[in-house]
This record gives C-alpha cells, structure tokens and sequence, in this order.
C-alpha cells in the first residue's frame, strides 16, 4: 500500500482546498496559519447607515436642503449674466438644477430663461428669413442686445433691484 500526502488527495465536492503552501482553511482551529475567525461577505445590500448604498425600498431619498441666501444671489444673478453670454442653456440648467432648493432663483431663472428662448427664436427666424448681410446685422444686434441685458440684470439683482426685460413672455411657467 501506498503513503499518499494529505495534500494529494483529491477533495469531495464542495470541500474547501487549501492553496498549495498552507496546511488548512484560514479561520480553522488547529490548523496551522489561520487568521482566526473572518466575515465572509460585506454588510448587507441597502441597509440604513452604509454609504454609497441605495436606501430599502419605501424610504424616500432626503429632500434637497434650501440655499443660503449667498447661494441665492450668486446663481441667481448668474442666470441672467451667464444667459447673456451663453443663451437660453445656461438659465435653463440652473433652473432644473436649483428649482427647488430656492423660490428666488427659480423666479430669476425663469425670467431669464424665458427671454433667452425669445432670442434664440427671433436668431432662428433671421436665419430663415433675412439674407447674408442683414441677417448678420440682425443676429450680431441682438446678441449684443441680449449680453447688454444679461449684464444688466445681473447688476439690477446683486443691487437688490428689480429684474426686467423689455419682453415678457412667459413660455417657462
């Protein structure tokens, strides 16, 4: 009869095979080279008080905590400034994104999305309607009309002032 190594033997199905080097399963007693006792797994899915996880189903996330009156200056006023330079995309961000952290931007961005959309309509129609020449006055004078009241409103705001445009459609409502 042959002397087999422990290490030879070919395991039942299921049974935990040591890695070639070590003697038993890490956590074993009496076994050489254990850790001691292990967790086998990470904490479970979705419990409270783990992050990065989602919540169990039937919590609400947190609702969106308000701006502070800084914040609200500062982006509301940027959506008239930043609506001048870069059109109807830069109002229409921050109110998506602010809409319901804070009344006054919501209002603001509003006022400056809506009157961005009237330009970017009026700079479509030249397009369409208007030939070389005229077209590129008209589109130059009303971005520059556009810019002027951006800045204006801007300044109106961070002044404590009240905003305005010298068209008020509501599109945005």
């Amino acid at each position: 009869m042959s002397s087999q190594n422990p290490s030879d033997q070919v395991p039942d199905y299921g049974q935990y095979v040591p890695p070639a080097g070590q003697n038993g399963a890490p956590g074993q007693p009496g076994h050489p080279g254990g850790a001691g006792p292990q967790q086998p797994y990470g904490p479970p899915a979705g419990q409270p008080g783990y992050e990065g996880q989602y919540p169990p189903p039937g919590y609400q996330p947190a609702s969106a905590r308000p701006l502070s009156p800084a914040d609200t200056r500062t982006w509301a006023g940027l959506s008239h400034l930043l609506g001048g330079i870069l059109g109807f995309l830069a109002p229409l961000a921050i109110w998506l994104v602010l809409r319901e952290r804070s009344h006054v931007v919501e209002a603001e961005a509003k006022k400056a999305l809506n009157f961005q959309i009237l330009v970017t309509i009026v700079l479509i129609a030249a397009n369409i309607v208007l030939p070389g020449f005229l077209e590129g006055l008209v589109v130059f004078g009303v971005w520059v009309t556009s810019l002027v009241f951006g800045i204006l409103n801007f300044q109106a705001f961070n002044n404590g002032r009240e905003t305005s445009y010298p068209v008020d459609v509501k599109i945005v409502k």
